[in-house]
C-alpha cells in the first residue's frame, strides 16, 4: 500500500509535520509505503482557472503533487486548528485535486491542536474538501490535543497515558485506513468509476 501523507500547516517544522512523520514512520512497521507532501513555507500557489489548462505554468508546477496523490492507495490529511479553521493554504491545496486523482481512495483526517481542541478541522473537512474530488473520508479519524507533549518517540507503549493513548489510537486508525485502501483499491480496479458526464458531485 502507497499512503500520502499531506501536512497542512503552513509553518515550518510544525505539529503537523511532526504528526504527519510519525504516522509516516508507524506505517513502516505495516509494511506500508508513505510519502509526505509539506505545505509548510506556504509553496503552493493561489487556485486559479489556468490549472485547469494542462499547458499552463500553474498545472505544471502542481503535477509533481497530484501524480503522487493519483498513484496513493489512501490518503492521510493532517490539519492543524488555526482560529477553529483549517488553514487556508491546506483548502487551497485541495482546490486543485480532482476526482482524476482521488476519486474513491480512502483519507484518514487528522486535527491537530497545542490545546483541548482539534475538532473543528475535521468537522470542516468532513463538511467540504471532497465533493468535486471524490475521496472518500473513512468514519474513523484522529484528534491529536495537546500536541506538543505527545507523539514524541515512535514507541506504542512509551510516555504519560494520553501520548500512549493517542500512539494507540493512532495505531487503530491506520490499520481501518489501510483495510479501506485495500478494498476500495479492488473496486477502482474493477469498475469505471468516473464519468465525464458527472465530473463533479452535487
Amino acid at each position: 500500500m502507497n499512503i500520502v501523507i499531506i501536512s497542512g500547516s503552513h509553518r515550518q517544522n510544525s505539529q503537523s509535520l511532526k504528526v504527519s512523520n510519525w504516522l509516516a514512520e508507524h506505517l513502516k512497521t505495516k509494511s506500508a509505503k508513505s510519502e509526505i507532501i509539506d505545505l509548510s513555507g506556504n509553496p503552493i500557489p493561489f487556485w486559479s482557472e489556468e490549472a485547469w489548462n494542462a499547458e499552463s505554468d500553474l498545472a505544471k508546477e502542481m503535477s509533481p503533487y497530484l501524480e503522487k496523490i493519483e498513484k496513493a492507495d489512501g490518503l492521510i490529511l493532517v490539519s492543524p486548528e488555526w482560529h477553529g479553521m483549517v488553514p487556508s493554504g491546506l483548502k487551497n491545496f485541495l482546490l486543485y485535486v480532482s476526482s482524476q486523482h482521488a476519486a474513491h481512495n480512502p483519507s484518514l483526517l487528522v486535527g491537530v491542536s497545542a490545546s483541548r481542541g482539534g475538532t473543528y478541522p475535521i468537522a470542516e473537512l468532513r463538511m467540504s474538501g471532497y465533493k468535486n474530488n471524490r475521496m472518500v473520508y473513512i468514519p474513523d479519524h484522529l484528534i491529536v490535543s495537546n500536541c506538543e507533549n505527545v507523539m514524541n518517540d515512535p514507541a506504542l507503549d512509551s510516555g504519560e497515558k494520553a501520548d500512549q493513548y493517542i500512539k494507540n489510537r493512532a495505531d487503530y486508525s491506520l490499520n481501518v485506513l489501510l483495510a479501506y485502501a485495500k478494498a476500495l483499491k479492488t473496486m477502482r480496479d474493477e469498475h469505471d468509476l468516473l464519468s465525464s458526464d458527472y465530473p463533479f458531485g452535487m
